[in-house]
């Protein structure tokens, strides 16, 4: 049996190198691995494709993903980065902090990477570019600021994973606004550290009207994440809810205040919005087929079993998951993961006591930092066409980053207190 497991799951990963749609390998691996396990009725196929997205919560993916559509065409990014700007600017380095700071306040908009990565990092890297910033400084700045997209709420990546694993979203979303923003800090010590050493330029300090001008401009979009969580704290609407509120708030801006959102850019929004979401959700019905059928199979228990063999204490087993989830971060794409390997690990973390909160903000930044390694990061890939860098240097160039966010990473595993304070705080189960 050990040895037609291990074939299956080597044939799932091939057929991932091969370029198989990742839903279609995952299926197929399930339905090769029902086949040769007893006691399964085929029947089952149908039924947890279906169930698989049959969730109220995962009605927050495509509304998050309409919003952030709508802010980037919109020109409500403009907006944040020129108020970004007159607030940090004038520090050593000064658009590689804009750069960090325009990526934290968008991240309380978008929920991901990719949105944060394709919308603002066109202007980012032009921006930094034409200012005299060496264009693979500019790059690197743009793609580590991205992976805050799903670490501040809200998070499409922490939405899927509450579905898998019953954690309370609202929860997640508050768990993760302190580990953003001491990934913030930490990159913009890594920009101040280039900057004074390579003499980057900075913008002078704002004039008071300078400064309430920008305000001006940068307030309405900045009101986004401040009505979703005051929302969500005062029980106003739940998570999932508050994505429509986001969206809601994002055309009225277009439409009311700055009115460059046009009938046919809304159309193409519409239509990215469909083929994205349903990319997601056919992710996650192949993902919690195949994650049924293993666990029939007893996968999970003989992961148990090998991981726990040698393992008695708690932080030696988050180090040794740590380092499986930046494995599997570099082949499998954010929403496949957190829906395959959750439900693998969820008698390891009932077991070691691990908060389920805590683990979701873990899990999220593991796979955020898969985005930036090659062979499948897609963050690496889009940076790098806007960029017009070529992947080797870009990986290259990314290890110092590579490094600061593996040190955030550290801190939030085993400093439980910094994701699960705040949440506490507020009275939530964490």
């Amino acid at each position: 049996m050990n040895l037609v497991i291990t074939l299956i799951l080597v044939s799932m990963l091939l057929l991932f190198l091969c370029k198989v749609p990742i839903y279609i390998s995952m299926t197929l691996a399930g339905c090769v691995l029902m086949a040769v396990t007893r006691g399964m009725k085929w029947g089952i196929l149908a039924q947890y494709l279906y169930t698989g997205v049959d969730s109220f919560t995962l009605l927050a993916i495509p509304l998050f993903l309409l919003a952030a559509k709508i802010m980037n065409t919109g020109g409500i990014t403009k907006r944040l980065f020129a108020f970004c700007m007159k607030m940090v600017g004038w520090l050593p380095g000064g658009l590689g902090h804009v750069n960090v700071l325009t990526s934290l306040v968008f991240a309380g908009m978008s929920g991901t990477a990719v949105s944060d990565a394709s919308g603002l990092g066109t202007i980012e890297i032009q921006a930094m570019n034409d200012n005299g910033f060496d264009n693979e400084f500019s790059c690197c700045v743009t793609a580590a600021s991205s992976t805050l997209g799903p670490i501040i709420p809200p998070s499409i990546p922490m939405v899927i994973y509450a579905t898998v694993s019953g954690a309370s979203v609202g929860a997640l979303f508050m768990a993760g606004i302190f580990p953003g923003i001491i990934m913030a800090l930490i990159m913009m010590g890594v920009v101040a550290v280039y900057s004074i050493k390579r003499k980057y330029p900075r913008t002078k300090f704002p004039s008071v009207k300078e400064f309430f001008v920008a305000f001006k401009e940068g307030l309405p979009p900045m009101m986004a994440p401040v009505i979703l969580l005051v929302g969500i704290y005062g029980g106003v609407f739940t998570p999932t809810e508050s994505a429509a509120v986001v969206v809601a708030y994002s055309i009225a801006l277009d439409l009311l205040l700055y009115h460059e959102l046009t009938w046919k850019h809304f159309l193409n929004i519409l239509r990215d919005t469909v083929r994205d979401s349903v990319t997601i959700a056919m992710i996650i019905a192949g993902a919690t087929f195949f994650g049924y059928v293993a666990t029939r199979a007893k996968i999970p228990q003989m992961i148990l079993t090998a991981m726990t063999g040698t393992i008695n204490n708690k932080y030696v087993l988050l180090l040794v998951i740590n380092i499986f989830l930046l494995i599997i971060g570099c082949f499998l794409e954010t929403a496949s993961a957190i829906t395959i390997v959750v439900p693998l690990l969820l008698p390891l973390l009932n077991q070691y006591g691990i908060s389920l909160t805590q683990f979701g903000v873990i899990i999220v930044l593991n796979l955020m930092i898969g985005l930036l390694t090659p062979p499948f990061g897609l963050v690496l890939f889009v940076v790098s066409k806007i960029g017009r860098i070529s992947i080797g240097q870009f990986s290259k160039a990314l290890l110092p980053w590579l490094t600061a966010l593996l040190a955030a990473l550290l801190l939030v595993t085993f400093i439980p207190q910094i994701s699960l304070w705040f949440p506490s705080f507020l009275g939530m189960s964490v």
